[in-house]
């Protein structure tokens, strides 16, 4: 079952940082980049006084396999698409983003 939630970049990222697991599959649509893959973790700190939060994806593909980290507020602006499978589940989250607030 696939359910569709439309949200700015800063809502998209706390539903990251709320929801998004270790070993849950997700696809990051942002600028002209797909990056599908499973989560290998999701870290959130202050640096600088500054909020981050990294998703690091062992990426799926049929020629290139290795492991990235993206940090989620340095995109968000460019943010299309997110789309979250839980580990072990069929439901499938699609997070259209409309628009980044200001």
């Amino acid at each position: 079952m696939e359910k569709e939630i439309t949200m700015d970049c800063d809502a998209a990222i706390e539903y990251i940082k709320n929801n998004v697991k270790t070993y849950d599959n997700i696809e990051l649509s942002y600028n002209r980049v797909y990056t599908p893959g499973e989560v290998i973790n999701v870290e959130t700190e202050c640096l600088k006084d500054r909020e981050t939060c990294s998703v690091m994806v062992q990426v799926q593909g049929d020629t290139l396999n290795s492991t990235i980290e993206i940090d989620l507020e340095e995109v968000k602006d460019d943010l299309i698409e997110i789309r979250h499978t839980p580990k072990g589940q069929e439901n499938v989250t699609v997070i259209v983003i409309d628009r980044c607030g200001d």
